[in-house]
């Protein structure tokens, strides 16, 4: 998750921060410069490390890369801290390391090491290069390496003297270069790149671009380290207990430069000229300003020495290397472990530790005083306390508008007059304690009692208010105070507000907007009345109390301290820690009641000790003449300036740690190929902001899986599931502890190979399949269907020819012999008889209707056709009817023709019969034609006329009213699975066209191949 204190400002302040510190870092440097070096040591955030949080042993040496990773060597040992994790590095070759002696991080990356027992190694980027004594390079212990002007790289070694690197070979520089003697102590460069050399009795320089070194004529020791102050002196470290800069012509010394007797082992002269010191014993030394020790005043070098020790909370007292880092925070390593002192936006007050019940209130001329339970009263001023003894602890102070400051002891009320407390009357109640004070425009001051009363100082007489009040029943008043006009503002307990303005007394409830619980917090701005209490905070607006809700993860809760400042600003003191409200954040709130503010919240990480007090004293935030702000907690007494919080402007460098997928870890170099499908995917990053670490956050994204960025606040860790086969391109990018982002960030290449079922060819192949199965699935279905209508049409074949055969047995013989009778009965009449007459004509009639019940019967049975083609069975239909109507008739066959299935045959004649009828009927033209063609795929026959066409209406209608021969024409079409298709225009003539698979049409050969099957079923799908 994001860290408290930024996550409901990191993209209100991530913007105009780092315009604004882009635009005045000059100034703020030099601002944090002298901010810092007018610090107590005990005054800097301390943070230490040890074996619980996986630091190494005693750590000997320390470096930061310029990748930001801060390098820690503990024996033959090199671990790297990214200021979460300790990580520990292993030679790839698998060769382990021997002691290591020193580090040195070269400008332009990488990481020197030198080994106690000789040797020196190269590291960059993963990859590690040793030189041995093949190569020219030290073989004994190495003391340090250095890099001049020319950026070229010096080593020293303790017996063997001073190497130079010239390509890949250490070249061992000796009498041709200045250089006397067999062995080098140290090495240092300068800020002008002039490269400083210490043997084993006095001190050389070479200047940048020389090839021969230039003696000092400085006598020295053994020099432990050599470093550069501010104002361009060379200090110096020697065994035996000495610290002073070095007295060389021309290089700005002093003939007699101040000597340190403090037996230091490492040294560092930090970005705001302070100069710090380690012991071997005596933990860490700190001398502010150097630059004001001269040799004449010795007596006050002990004085102006800080120390910090193992007591303090250093790690141990023993303690060797030590580095400023990019950021100016001051690490040093020792033998219980590492530690870390950095310049934080709060700072502690330097009222005696273990002081408790702080009630503060501020005094003249930036000072403060200060009443505890436990401690005589106590002023700060110019960084000394001062202590007044009242012979009672002081419980509450309050300064009022004419800038007197009322004091509340358990032995009565005191008044800060002539720079000293003098006592003005003791307390009505002997056995209360002073809980808030105010003083009202009529200079009536207003005392709350602990006891639950409340009182009035005025003319040096107590009244009681409660008969003007109302019974308050014993409640507690928490907290007190006079507006800009005058009016009295009293939170109680139970949480309402009273107020009393002259004679009018009001009460504020819920009903008015106020639901804060325990009233602990008054403060009165220049428009309106805040108020803080257990449940938020809420300002007045006149008539009701409006809330103010936080846009983050922490919520204005148990407030106990507000400060609007001049610029419109509110600082509020609560549980969660001191949250700093903009101006412009405090005008959207008030004029949008549904807005929430975005804030910038300081906690532990910024120096805060610990929390308010939330019952008394109050209130537990003060401002100061000089523009501090102080707040008390329970545990000592922070002050912060508005106007020069320290702030960090640089973006962390942001690097990838390790890919695992499916419990296999890979390392992030530029393309990584990951195992097929992995179930699981973490990679780990990091971003080396080492101040406050806890608070960087970050953003990551996949190219190819995520839309947009993932917000996942301080997390280091990405997780992925189940990914797709492809390339991907991850990308992180993170801010830093004040919300300056880096936004080139780092990205990694992942190739996720595809697996046998995952490759396209695979997938094209089942795709493949999967439509041969259909399409089988589709022919098998067809056939089915196939073979059910042909058994269909074959049932009704035989049911239309039993039919027949009754017809022909039963009815037809039956009335054969009837009319048999009826006809020997007329011949036996005489031919001139009426009835004679009348019978014959009967009995020809009756010959019409045998012979048309023939044709019907003879219909049924197909034996109009039967035997023979359909072509020339439709041809002498249309011959026949040629002769009794004026139109001619001609048939066209294309291709062979072929045996057709018989129950499919007689449905084409019918419906071609009922065609030709109509044709010749109906049409009123002079020609009709059919036309056969027999295709491979199906059977088509069109039969047209040029008659007078068929109205478009009626097709449209399937027929006319009452007719049904298109409509039975369709039908048969239907049931035999034929498409059937009607043209006609007006006096155009009519077109029937009459389609026919061939699998339904033709009959089946024995011993039909199996691809013929397939092909005339396909055909009859298409048909359909």
């Amino acid at each position: 998750m994001v860290g408290t204190r930024r996550r409901g400002a990191i993209r209100f302040w991530q913007q105009a921060l780092f315009l604004g510190l882009v635009a005045v870092l000059p100034f703020l440097a030099d601002t944090a410069r002298a901010f810092s070096q007018d610090r107590r040591l005990s005054q800097f955030h301390h943070t230490r490390w040890t074996i619980k949080e996986g630091v190494p042993g005693q750590i000997s040496a320390i470096a930061q890369t310029e990748d930001g990773y801060l390098w820690l060597a503990a024996a033959a040992s090199l671990y790297r801290f990214e200021g979460i994790r300790f990580e520990r590095f292993e030679p790839p070759s698998g060769d382990p390391f021997s002691s290591i002696q020193t580090l040195y991080a070269p400008p332009g990356g990488g990481l020197w090491i030198g080994f106690q027992l000789g040797g020196v190694a190269f590291l960059k980027e993963g990859r590690l290069t040793r030189y041995r004594g093949t190569e020219g390079a030290p073989t004994r212990s190495v003391s340090a390496f250095a890099t001049d002007g020319d950026g070229n790289v010096w080593a020293s070694e303790t017996r063997g003297g001073l190497f130079r690197l010239s390509g890949t070979r250490w070249e061992q520089v000796g009498e041709s270069w200045g250089y006397p003697g067999s062995k080098s102590r140290y090495l240092f460069v300068d800020r002008d790149g002039t490269l400083w050399a210490a043997t084993e009795k006095t001190l050389l320089y070479l200047p940048r671009g020389a090839h021969r070194f230039v003696p000092t004529g400085a006598n020295v020791g053994w020099v432990l380290q050599l470093r550069q102050a501010p104002d361009g002196r060379i200090w110096m470290t020697e065994s035996g207990g000495d610290v002073r800069p070095i007295p060389v012509p021309g290089h700005g010394q002093t003939e007699n430069p101040p000597t340190l007797h403090v037996e230091s082992a490492g040294m560092l002269f930090a970005r705001d000229g302070s100069l710090w010191l380690t012991t071997l014993g005596d933990g860490v030394r700190r001398i502010p300003h150097p630059e004001r020790l001269s040799a004449g005043d010795a007596a006050a070098v002990g004085g102006a020495v800080e120390s910090f020790t193992e007591q303090d909370g250093l790690s141990a007292d023993y303690a060797w290397p030590v580095i400023e880092d990019r950021e100016g925070n001051v690490w040093m390593g020792t033998s219980g472990g590492l530690d870390r002192f950095r310049t934080s936006s709060m700072v502690l007050a330097e009222f005696p530790r273990g002081s408790h019940d702080f009630a503060l209130v501020a005094g003249s001329a930036g000072e403060i005083w200060a009443g505890t339970s436990n401690r005589p009263l106590m002023r700060l001023r110019d960084g000394e306390v001062s202590f007044e003894q009242l012979g009672s602890p002081v419980r509450s102070a309050y300064r009022d508008e004419e800038g007197v400051v009322w004091l509340g002891a358990d032995n009565g009320l005191w008044r800060v007059k002539d720079g000293g407390p003098s006592h003005v009357t003791p307390l009505p109640d002997p056995l209360a304690q002073v809980q808030a004070m105010t003083r009202d425009r009529h200079g009536t001051l207003w005392v709350s009692l602990t006891t639950g009363g409340l009182r009035q100082w005025r003319d040096g007489h107590w009244r009681s208010v409660e008969e003007r009040l109302g019974d308050l029943d014993g409640e507690s008043i928490h907290s007190a105070m006079t507006d800009g006009r005058g009016r009295v503002w009293l939170g109680h307990q139970r949480g309402i507000i009273t107020r009393v303005d002259g004679e009018e007394v009001r009460r504020f409830t819920e009903d008015d907007g106020l639901r804060l619980g325990v009233v602990a917090a008054l403060a009165a701005g220049r428009q309106y009345v805040w108020v803080g209490g257990q449940f938020g905070l809420a300002f007045h607006d006149g008539e009701r109390f409006r809330p103010l809700v936080a846009d983050g993860d922490e919520s204005f809760r148990s407030v106990s301290g507000i400060i609007e400042r001049p610029d419109g600003s509110l600082w509020v003191h609560s549980v969660p820690g001191v949250f700093h409200i903009p101006a412009g954040e405090v005008r959207r709130a008030v004029g949008d009641p549904g807005h929430r503010v975005r804030y910038e919240l300081f906690d532990f990480l910024d120096g805060l000790p610990a929390r308010p007090t939330l019952l008394r004293p109050l209130p537990t935030a003060v401002a100061g003449d000089d523009g501090r702000l102080w707040f008390a907690t329970s545990n000592g007494v922070v002050w912060i300036d508005p106007e020069r919080i320290a702030r960090n402007p640089l973006p962390p460098p942001v690097s990838i740690l390790s890919v695992k997928a499916d419990d296999r870890r890979y390392a992030p170099t530029s393309d990584v190929t990951l195992p097929i499908h992995p179930a699981n995917l973490e990679i780990d990053y990091a971003a080396l902001s080492l101040s406050i670490p806890e608070r960087v956050s970050f953003r990551y994204r996949m190219e190819g899986v995520d839309e947009h960025w993932r917000d996942v606040g301080t997390r280091r860790t990405a997780y992925y599931g189940n990914l797709a086969p492809g390339r991907y391109r991850f990308h992180v990018i993170a801010s830093n502890n004040d919300g300056v982002w880096n936004e080139r960030g780092a990205s990694l290449e992942l190739v996720i190979p595809p697996a046998v079922h995952q490759s396209w060819w695979f997938r094209t192949l089942c795709v493949a399949a999967g439509l041969l199965l259909l399409w089988l699935l589709y022919l098998l279905r067809l056939r089915q269907l196939t073979a059910k209508m042909r058994g269909r049409l074959e049932e009704r074949h035989a049911e239309r020819e039993r039919i027949a055969r009754e017809l022909h047995d039963t009815l037809l013989q039956s009335v054969q012999g009837l009319v048999l009778r009826l006809q020997a009965v007329a011949e036996q009449l005489p031919e001139h008889e009426p009835a004679r007459q009348a019978m014959e004509k009967a009995l020809d009639r009756a010959d019409e209707v045998l012979a048309e019940g023939r044709d019907r019967v003879m219909d049924l049975r197909s034996s109009a056709h039967e035997g023979r083609d359909l072509s020339d069975a439709l041809a002498q239909v249309g011959e026949e009817l040629a002769e009794n109507f004026p139109m001619s008739f001609r048939l066209l066959v294309e291709g062979v023709p072929r045996e057709l299935n018989a129950t499919v045959q007689v449905e084409l004649f019918l419906i071609g019969r009922e065609a030709l009828i109509n044709a010749f009927q109906h049409s009123g033209g002079t020609a009709v034609e059919a036309e056969f063609h027999y295709d491979s795929d199906e059977l088509r026959v069109r039969l047209r006329d040029d008659g007078a066409g068929v109205a478009p209406e009626i097709l449209e209608m399937g027929g006319r009213p009452g007719h049904w021969g298109i409509a039975g024409m369709h039908e048969r079409a239907a049931r035999i699975g034929a498409t059937l298709q009607v043209w006609s225009r007006t006096d155009a003539g009519t077109e029937v066209e009459l389609k026919v698979p061939a699998a339904i049409v033709y009959r089946r050969r024995p011993k039909a191949a199996w691809w013929s099957r397939l092909k005339d079923a396909a055909r009859l799908g298409r048909g359909r």
